[in-house]
């Protein structure tokens, strides 16, 4: 627990919310899957986000909404979710978090604090989704615009009230691939792949590292390799190559730099046969 709480505000308006939240001494509390084991003793009040009625998962015409609050096995548990990321998605929530946690553990607060390897980060960030800001006027970002300014959003107090998964289109496909000390461990290193086709040949591409840096890293370069090529074995193992030759990881208990980088492009190159064989 937090060692020096001494008061629970529970607001009912994005207003309120936002004008009671004061880093570091007063922080939203949402699942309080990192905040309580933090035992964070900076914290002296929490505020409450559960009133504000950000716990949805609903179908709109441009994507899936999904309210900040909204619990990760909601995600798992998602038709919708199911339907548009070939089933993907209950392999990496499953991945994230243990069946205790998921029904704990928000998706809001897993974009705020998720770490570099947090599959569900990597997932999102290929399915190419957005979110949206509240501190006090509404922030429109795509993901990725999001993590490189993360520290200064959890600072400044703003609030994440939304994630937008896009409509993928037809004739696309997801795949998803990682490593870990065990099957059901958290990943050391984990990739995660979007493609789309026109007429066999690759029209968008989404290719997705985690565990290699900092943050979770779109792999930029490759998937520029891969507009307009044959969707063909000799051209995944070229963009796995490419996506992992700038990679410096740092290495820790768990893997070392060279173990990861090698890692990269294996499973670089397995998500993107997986998202092919995914294609519909």
């Amino acid at each position: 627990m937090l060692p020096n709480l001494r008061a629970y505000h529970r607001p009912t308006s994005l207003e309120e919310a936002v004008q009671r939240i004061r880093p570091p001494a007063v922080v939203p509390l949402a699942g309080g899957t990192v905040l309580l084991p933090s035992r964070d003793p900076a914290v002296e009040e929490v505020v409450d986000l559960s009133g504000l009625g950000l716990t949805y998962i609903q179908v709109g015409e441009d994507g899936i909404h999904i309210g900040a609050t909204t619990s990760l096995q909601h995600l798992l548990e998602s038709p919708p979710l199911a339907e548009w990321t070939a089933d993907c998605i209950g392999t990496v929530v499953r991945l994230t978090a243990s069946r205790n946690l998921r029904g704990q553990a928000t998706i809001g607060g897993m974009v705020m604090a998720g770490g570099p390897e947090n599959p569900l980060l990597v997932f999102l960030l290929a399915l190419d989704a957005g979110l949206t800001l509240y501190g006090p006027t509404p922030i429109r970002l795509s993901l990725d615009e999001f993590l490189n300014r993360r520290d200064e959003f959890r600072h400044r107090g703003v609030l994440i009230t939304e994630l937008v998964v896009p409509y993928p289109g037809a004739l696309w496909g997801m795949g998803f691939a990682h490593v870990g000390r065990t099957p059901r461990d958290r990943p050391i290193v984990c990739a995660a792949a979007f493609l789309q086709q026109d007429g066999g040949l690759c029209r968008t591409a989404r290719l997705v590292l985690g565990g290699v840096a900092e943050r979770p890293l779109r792999a930029r370069e490759a998937e520029a390799f891969l507009r307009n090529r044959p969707l063909k074995p000799e051209e995944f193992r070229a963009a796995a190559r490419i996506a992992a030759s700038p990679l410096r990881p740092p290495g820790d208990f768990r893997g070392s730099g060279e173990y990861r980088r090698a890692m990269a492009e294996v499973l670089a190159r397995r998500a993107l046969e997986h998202a092919r064989r995914n294609t519909k």
